[in-house]
């Protein structure tokens, strides 16, 4: 199966989930097609500091949220980053959603969603669709 030609552009990435083979396959698909380098990142209490002040211009973040401990901590911490780094494209990956999705009522957490096991043709699509969507014009505080 050949896989049609994507737009090409050099880019730098930072994915928060565990290195697995699932993370150097991720690594592998989007630098073969995109030229984008995927660092795969353990979260810690301090990735929101390192994102913010590494000085490392990323052109998305990828959240794994059972890396993270669960839904409620991933959106907290896409809310800080959306905080942060309001122009920042998020891309979230779970076990537990019903399918990916990219519509709007999620804008204000993330600019898509992904369903495990990734597959490189979805990821490959959410990062193009991803990074053709405005900025999310509202943070919402969750409590």
């Amino acid at each position: 199966m050949s896989i049609p030609p994507v737009p090409r552009f050099d880019g730098v990435a930072a994915a928060f989930m565990g290195y697995s083979d699932d993370a150097q396959d991720m690594q592998n698909w989007v630098y073969d097609l995109l030229r984008v380098n995927i660092m795969a990142v353990s979260y810690s209490e301090r990735a929101l500091d390192w994102l913010v002040n590494s000085g490392i211009k990323l052109d998305f973040v990828i959240v794994d949220v059972e890396h993270l401990g669960g839904v409620h901590k991933a959106m907290n911490f896409c809310l800080a980053i959306r905080k942060a780094l309001p122009d920042m494209k998020i891309i979230l990956i779970s076990d537990d959603v019903s399918g990916d999705d990219f519509g709007s009522e999620r804008r204000p957490v993330c600019d898509g969603t992904l369903m495990k096991p990734v597959s490189q043709t979805r990821l490959l699509d959410a990062i193009l669709i991803c990074g053709q969507k405005q900025r999310s014009r509202a943070v919402i505080e969750y409590a």
